[in-house]
């Protein structure tokens, strides 16, 4: 009898530490870079075969060695608050409410927060913020220096010191955006330009940027050093990716504030050893796609919003496809330049078309269909002279996007499959612009009728815009404040 107790027992201890362990949730981190271009990476100068830059990134190339690395990770809008909010939120900027920079989301927006610390993960975030409200981005622990741009690496190793629980980490670099050095180490015979983006003055500009790379690439190995230290590296999800792409120091090159796919396009390199295969994956993939992912991989069920779609099974095999199309807004009201002049593309795995809202095209076109032409929107198309209405990119074998091929007949029917499927997401997402629509005056940090640091207003126009438009009641909001 005692025999059949103690099997008991011991069939019992075994089966609770099984389950204990099965259950084990996994740790995540998301180390985020701010303002780095996809080409400047090595691990994707497969990509970028024109341009061939120095060795500029040793750590994240090693990390790529060691995890799945997907080549075609967009972000939404290429902008630091619309991406972050959207990587946080699940949620297309139109939706969530950030569709221009230094914008805060709708109140009642559901974040990241809302869904990990229902499953017992702290949710922390260290570095820089960029997104708002405090209401939405609740963080357990929080720490930005605004005036310090160094991440604070003595605070992330108390933090891995003291967990007790299962913890989602973003760690936020200020690196490699701006301002440049004006003093940079990097040897300035030594620099490359983004072919074909020949720019001879920003020589010193882009060796300053490389410089930031590389303070950027010492952060991450220290961070990963930090994880070895406190044995977290093998239960730990660890992300690398940037918010969106750069100009790089360049004039010309016209990454961000663009919806090309050197804006949007992403480094994004996942490693979960012996959980996740190294290898590479062309499944297209967005960063709304993350909060989905996360939750899954944590056990949980979605229940908030979401446009995005869990990856989790290309993460088992990376044949798997994820999206067939994703999709991209721009505003250029409300940054430094605020002309009127918005975008939107959708992105198949091969093509990406773009549309622009207020082009000398289209300023034209209505004109001679004798409509009044608004002082602004003229300046907005003139500003982006030379910008067609509709563009359509063969981005396997143009990955600089410079052969549009949006007039030419053999492709016209990838060009209406791709319009038609934007034109449909922005419907569904309650955009506020439409093919042929009125293109509003939006409130923002840079008005259009205001002179700014990198905008001169015509003297007469100061002033005279009677009316703009809330930015979240112009859109229909999905959650009441």
């Amino acid at each position: 009898m005692q025999s059949i107790k103690t099997f008991y027992l011991v069939f019992f201890f075994l089966y609770s530490a099984f389950s204990i362990a099965k259950e084990k949730k996994p740790n995540f981190i998301f180390f985020l870079s701010d303002d780095q271009l996809i080409a400047d990476y090595s691990t994707y100068q497969q990509i970028f075969a024109t341009y061939n830059p120095p060795n500029l990134t040793p750590v994240t190339d090693q990390l790529a060695k060691e995890s799945l690395v997907f080549t075609n990770m967009f972000t939404p809008q290429p902008i630091c608050a619309p991406s972050r909010s959207s990587l946080y939120t699940g949620l297309y900027p139109i939706r969530n409410g950030c569709f221009m920079n230094h914008q805060k989301v709708r109140k009642g927006t559901k974040s990241i927060h809302f869904a990990l610390s229902k499953l017992g993960y702290d949710v922390s975030l260290i570095g820089k913020s960029h997104v708002g409200p405090d209401s939405v981005f609740k963080w357990d622990t929080e720490v930005v220096d605004h005036k310090n741009k160094e991440l604070p690496i003595s605070v992330i190793d108390t933090y891995f010191k003291n967990h007790a629980k299962p913890f989602c980490l973003f760690i936020a670099s200020h690196y490699p955006h701006g301002p440049y050095p004006r003093n940079p180490k990097f040897p300035l015979d030594k620099v490359t330009t983004h072919q074909p983006f020949s720019d001879k003055v920003g020589i010193k500009r882009r060796a300053g940027y490389f410089d930031l790379i590389h303070k950027k690439e010492e952060e991450v190995k220290q961070v990963l050093e930090l994880l070895d230290k406190h044995k977290l590296k093998e239960n730990t999800v660890f992300i690398y990716s940037s918010d969106h792409g750069s100009n790089g120091g360049h004039n010309n090159l016209k990454a961000k504030y663009r919806l090309y796919d050197r804006g949007l396009r992403v480094p994004f390199i996942i490693r979960w050893p012996q959980k996740i295969k190294p290898g590479r994956t062309n499944a297209l993939s967005n960063f709304i796609d993350i909060v989905p992912t996360f939750i899954e991989l944590a056990g949980g069920k979605i229940t908030q919003p979401v446009d995005g779609k869990s990856f989790v099974s290309v993460l088992k095999d990376p044949k798997e496809d994820n999206h067939k199309y994703v999709f991209a807004v721009m505003t250029q009201q409300g940054v430094l330049t605020p002309s009127v002049f918005p975008i939107r593309s959708a992105r198949g795995k091969r093509f990406h078309y773009i549309h622009n809202f207020n082009t000398i095209e289209k300023i034209n076109r209505d004109e001679a269909n004798g409509k009044p032409i608004d002082p602004f929107h003229r300046i907005g198309a003139e500003l982006n002279a030379g910008t067609p209405e509709e563009e359509l990119y063969d981005t396997q074998k143009d990955p600089w996007e410079l052969n549009n091929l949006a007039s030419d007949p053999q492709y016209k029917e990838i060009k209406e499959e791709l319009k038609s499927a934007m034109f449909k997401w922005m419907n569904e997402q309650h955009d506020f612009l439409s093919e042929n629509g009125p293109i509003p005056y939006l409130k923002s940090k840079h008005p259009v009728d205001k002179s700014g640091r990198l905008y001169t207003c015509p003297p007469k126009l100061i002033g005279t815009i009677k009316k703009f438009e809330d930015p979240h009641k112009l859109t229909t909001p999905i959650y009441e404040d």
